[in-house]
């Protein structure tokens, strides 16, 4: 079941009252009485306790889901939700909250039109298309389509002239195909979505150039095979109207710490990250709210609790994932002198029910991770001992594994029907489990908790030549 439910099912109509005032800067929320005595035996029980009834998880859902919904970085709505973020995470009774600059090229969509205009019987067919991410705008009429099926650049080469001042219509846009229409003089790229439902999927163009040397398009697969089966019946001409900016601006990574308690921890720091952004379409409801609300599900429940771990819990809230990791790779090369002090670092991007943990490239973790996901408090959770050892790229974790930095997940599951709306205007509140998200924040509050309270480091770093050895084996 997805939605909220169980208890934020019964608190709706409050939530929504509530959305207005805490939207921005938070609801209040009190830490308990650091001086309170802690019950005895392992801590995991509280935390997970202080994580599963947390009422205000929901509120902070209806706020950042429902109200301010789809936030680009360097966008006023992004700038939103940068306070919403720091209210929430000062209300939360975090020590320290602080916006870290980020410099960075922005993005803003307009309109989106293509239009058939030959041939002229099927004119009035409306076509479901959106912008990539750094797409260039463009107004033209009577641009010949060609499609190039999956697509590669000797295919575009082999249109020889042909290709130039056309729309090429394809499954696949890579920097290859990017570079290659760019070159031959192509008007635009058209890609096909992959899943059903009239619902174009937003993607940053594969580019190194901001923006990116032509329009790249993302068109229904309703409507890309709509022109495929156009196209076997004869030539077809269309006409784009394109409106989009990219011009230089700022985002902030938004930043929180909990103070650890031994004065001999010398800085060490375990940090706990997810990206705030989210795409335009949708209201950024699985990608990646459901991730910055396991975040401060955690937070919450780290914050509850009557003593502190040994080290410091840092929280950072990631701008412009979305257009390409800008704000972690900012973060990693702004803090470089001080990686070594980050005993691990948990990424949470896309959250649903916990599984277990992992561990990219680091089977020390074996013993740690095994025993916590069978602690008495942890079991009802559902997670296996088993760590896993893998993982992929494209989220903020990646500039810290590269850096050497452990960098350690949640395994969790998300609905089946996920994929459908990823990336796309479906990906709404009513996509995410509310309890799933609160258990997956049970999940990594006490591995953050076990790591920051350790007596010493059980994950180590990598060098060059071991992260090199580990981007190879996971073929990265």
């Amino acid at each position: 079941m997805r939605g909220p439910r169980g208890p934020s099912c019964r608190l709706w109509p409050g939530i929504l009252a509530l959305t207005v005032v805490a939207a921005l800067a938070g609801a209040a929320f009190a830490p308990q009485d650091p001086t309170a005595q802690e019950p005895p035996g392992s801590p995991f029980a509280a935390l997970v306790a202080g994580a599963l009834d947390a009422p205000e998880v929901a509120v902070m859902a209806a706020g950042l889901i429902d109200t301010i919904g789809g936030r680009l970085s360097g966008t006023p709505l992004g700038t939103r939700a940068e306070a919403w973020a720091a209210g929430w995470l000062r209300s939360l009774g975090a020590d320290s909250v602080w916006y870290e600059v980020v410099h960075m090229p922005t993005w803003r969509r307009g309109l989106t039109q293509v239009q058939v205009v030959t041939p002229a019987a099927v004119r009035h067919h409306r076509l479901a298309a959106i912008a990539y991410g750094y797409s260039p705008g463009i107004v033209a009429d009577s641009l010949p389509l060609i499609d190039i099926g999956r697509g590669d650049a000797a295919k575009i080469d082999g249109l020889g002239p042909r290709a130039q001042r056309a729309v090429l219509l394809s499954d696949v846009v890579s920097a290859e195909i990017v570079a290659k229409a760019a070159e031959v003089g192509a008007a635009a790229l058209v890609r096909i979505t992959l899943q059903p439902g009239r619902l174009p999927q937003a993607r940053v163009a594969p580019s190194p150039q901001r923006p990116a040397p032509l329009p790249i398009l993302a068109l229904s697969r309703e409507d890309g095979l709509w022109l495929r089966r156009l196209l076997d019946s004869g030539p077809l001409t269309l006409r784009l109207q394109v409106e989009a900016e990219t011009r230089q601006g700022t985002a902030a990574n938004v930043v929180a710490e909990w103070w650890g308690s031994d004065p001999t921890a010398d800085g060490e720091v375990v940090l706990i990250g997810a990206h705030l952004d989210a795409w335009d379409l949708g209201s950024g409801a699985l990608d990646n709210g459901s991730g910055v609300l396991a975040v401060m599900t955690a937070a919450r429940a780290i914050a509850a609790m009557p003593s502190r771990p040994r080290r410091t819990v840092r929280v950072v809230l990631f701008a412009a994932e979305e257009l390409g990791l800008i704000g972690s790779y900012d973060y990693v090369r702004a803090h470089a002198e001080t990686l070594a002090d980050i005993v691990a670092m948990m990424n949470l991007d896309m959250v649903g029910a916990p599984q277990g943990y992992g561990a990219t490239g680091h089977p020390e973790a074996d013993t740690l991770f095994g025993r916590l996901a069978v602690e008495p408090a942890l079991r009802d959770l559902g997670l296996t001992p088993d760590v896993n050892h893998g993982g992929g790229s494209g989220s903020d974790h990646q500039h810290f594994l590269l850096a050497g930095v452990p960098t350690i997940y949640v395994r969790s599951t998300l609905p089946e029907d996920a994929p459908r709306w990823y990336h796309n205007a479906g990906d709404t509140f009513d996509k995410v489990d509310l309890e799933a998200v609160q258990a997956s924040g049970a999940a990594a509050a006490a591995a953050l908790w076990a790591l920051a309270d350790h007596p010493g480091r059980p994950l180590r770093h990598l060098t060059p030549e071991q992260t090199r050895e580990l981007i190879a084996r996971l073929g990265w």
